[in-house]
């Protein structure tokens, strides 16, 4: 790129950085970009007479000029096509000298109905919860939000926008076509994302390649991947690899992937794995706390001191949970009367196992034994043990399990399987954990002990 085009992205960049927030736009390193174009399949557009390239919410044009820089035998056989949603960016963008040759469409790339179909879309998509709340980034309109929801067949859940671009793309490829986009690599785990990992599965071929935490900073904090797609009506499959130092590497690779979880097998994982006789979810019911617009909602709690605080309770957090450790203070400030305490969970009443699992620096995990069964809210688990015959052969009891939850191999086992994926782990990803019987954690225990200095220092149990 030459010193004037960069010196171009940075004016625009000073330009429009109070308005990015709203629209998801985060700019890509120039060497990630550079990587991207390497990405390309060409072999189908040999004997092409037209190749039509498309970067959606292109922003500053960033991956058009990058396949014009990497792939100058392009510039007289392709056509390169912009869709950007920001009106003043636009603008901007036509006044430019080096985006004079590129068509550059003013619209929502969602909404967006094109009469073509292209041969490459690559890009990096808008991210973010859609919606007008204060707490979710991408500025959206209730009725706009609804097109989207009837329009996107793998809308689920709270919904990130970069899954809709996905799909979107997706189905504007010719057959055979490539779309290669930098995404959070949030979609490979969680339960929102299930219906895109199924139509991603079955429209072809997908390479994800993870990139990591240090993309996008200090401008997001987010684990980023490269997704590279092949649009195939016979081919399929899926292959896991790490982008780190400028070398790729493999992870892992299923032939006849159905869009299941996808995570970062390890030698010590499989080790793990098949030292236990159980996961989580066959000895426990699995259940979250009450998030807080729940809480400020309820018309039991009280935001105020009570009048009488023998008769009230605080709410706990994660802040009051330790390993093996809970802090009966009042540091949300929210209480509620004991015996308003069961309509707002029923199992507040019943003593149990609360699990806080925050792994994204270090892979900690919390849990402790609630004896004094207190009420909480937020991202805190609750465990309560299931009354069947198959969860009473799991032998280990709660000082076990808890001990477990909380040792080094756990730690790395997570650490391991989802890297820095998310801050916290969802219920299905707990569900899953393995879980040893009391003969295989004595085992396991054994193992730590011996080598304990191939496991992270116990750091993780001091959560502030």
């Amino acid at each position: 790129m030459s010193k004037t085009l960069t010196n171009e992205h940075m004016v625009l960049h000073e330009r429009i950085k109070d308005v990015r927030k709203d629209f998801g736009i985060f700019f890509t390193p120039e060497r990630i970009v550079d990587f991207i174009s390497g990405l390309v399949d060409k072999s189908r557009w040999e004997d092409a007479k037209s190749v039509h390239i498309l970067e959606p919410a292109c922003g500053l044009a960033q991956f058009l000029t990058g396949m014009m820089r990497n792939h100058p035998e392009l510039r007289s056989a392709a056509q390169f096509f912009g869709v950007e949603i920001n009106s003043d960016i636009v603008h901007y963008l036509k006044t430019l000298a080096f985006a004079k040759s590129f068509h550059i469409i003013n619209t929502d790339y969602l909404l967006w109905e094109p009469l073509r179909k292209f041969d490459l879309i690559i890009g990096n998509p808008p991210y973010g919860i859609p919606s007008l709340s204060e707490h979710y980034t991408i500025k959206t309109d209730p009725a706009t939000k609804e097109k989207y929801k009837e329009k996107f067949e793998t809308w689920f859940g709270k919904y990130n926008v970069y899954g809709a671009f996905i799909e979107k793309s997706v189905k504007l490829l010719k057959p055979d076509g490539q779309a290669i986009l930098i995404v959070p690599a949030t979609f490979l785990i969680l339960d929102e994302f299930k219906k895109l990992r199924q139509f991603l599965s079955r429209s072809g071929k997908c390479d994800f390649i993870y990139c990591g935490s240090e993309v996008f900073k200090p401008d997001a904090d987010v684990a980023a991947l490269i997704l590279n797609f092949k649009k195939s009506a016979s081919e399929n499959g899926m292959r896991l690899m790490e982008f780190h130092d400028g070398k790729v590497t493999q992870i892992r690779k299923m032939a006849d992937w159905k869009g299941e979880v996808v995570t970062f097998e390890t030698s010590f994982s499989r080790t793990l794995e098949s030292m236990c006789s159980f996961r989580l979810k066959d000895i426990f019911e699995i259940r979250i706390s009450p998030r807080t617009p729940e809480i400020k909602k309820n018309p039991f709690i009280m935001k105020e001191p009570p009048p009488n605080p023998h008769n009230y309770l605080p709410l706990l957090n994660g802040r009051n949970l330790k390993c093996n450790e809970i802090i009966y203070d009042n540091l949300t400030g929210y209480w509620i009367r004991k015996r308003d305490m069961k309509g707002l969970r029923g199992y507040y009443g019943i003593p149990h196992i609360v699990v806080g699992l925050g792994f994204r620096e270090n892979g900690r995990v919390a849990a402790a034994f609630d004896e004094k069964c207190y009420p909480w809210m937020g991202d805190v688990y609750h465990l309560t043990r299931k009354e069947n015959p198959f969860a009473a052969d799991s032998e280990l009891d709660d000082k076990n399990i808890i001990e477990y939850l909380n040792s080094d191999c756990l730690r790395r086992y997570i650490r391991e399987i989802y890297r820095s994926i998310t801050y916290h782990l969802s219920i299905t990803q707990l569900k899953e954990i393995p879980i040893p019987t009391e003969c295989e954690w004595g085992k396991i225990r054994k193992i730590q002990e011996i080598h304990s200095a191939d496991y992270a220092d116990n750091i993780f149990c001091k959560i502030a």
